[in-house]
């Protein structure tokens, strides 16, 4: 994990509230990976994405989508190829 330690570097600045060790013990954790989405950059999303892999982000999404803002969740989603669970009502 240390030669990846230097490439999160790039997420550090999106945890200032937090240590930085115990961000990196759980980078695959719900938390971490709703702040990375919610408000880091591209190069900061595929940074985290090399570390924890596209899956757990895809999961992410199904699990939590209560975690993101509405905008957000339909962007990475629609990035991700996930489709909504709502089904569309007519009104």
């Amino acid at each position: 994990m240390k030669n990846k330690n230097k490439n999160l570097k790039i997420l550090k600045e999106l945890f200032w509230d937090y240590k930085w060790n115990s961000v990196l013990e759980k980078l695959d954790s719900p938390f971490v990976i709703a702040r990375v989405l919610e408000i880091g950059n591209k190069e900061q999303v595929k940074e985290l994405e090399k570390a924890i892999g596209k899956e757990k982000i895809k999961y992410f999404l199904k699990k939590y989508e209560n975690l993101l803002s509405k905008q957000s969740l339909n962007f990475w989603r629609l990035c991700y190829g996930i489709k909504s669970k709502r089904t569309s009502k007519r009104t």
